[in-house]
């Protein structure tokens, strides 16, 4: 975000950003730019630097979030027998304990 390399970064993000043909993933990966634009941009403005906590929280997890469903993709593209997660959605957290304990007796059965 401050460095001199940032607009090397971003024209690799946009580039990443036209490659992808799934509309979802092309909306977060552009969503992710700009929010990194208006970080950069007040940086320049102000010359205070970016709190590194927003920053791993608005572009570095869903960057990686991104990375992740690519990487879903093309595993569903190249192979017929790849398993891929069907359910992306978190669990409700007032569930969350639930799923834990199914997934345990599951796994106790074995």
């Amino acid at each position: 975000m401050t460095g001199e390399n940032y607009t090397d970064w971003s024209d690799r993000l946009r580039d990443v950003e036209e490659m992808v043909n799934v509309p979802d993933l092309r909306s977060q990966v552009a969503s992710i730019r700009d929010r990194a634009r208006a970080m950069r941009l007040g940086y320049k403005r102000t010359g205070q630097k970016p709190d590194w906590a927003v920053i791993k929280t608005q572009i570095s997890a869903p960057l990686a979030e991104v990375r992740a469903r690519v990487d879903e993709e093309l595993l569903r593209r190249e192979s017929r027998d790849a398993l891929v997660p069907l359910d992306r959605d978190p669990v409700p957290a007032k569930f969350s304990d639930l799923v834990r304990r199914y997934y345990e007796q599951l796994g106790k059965d074995n």
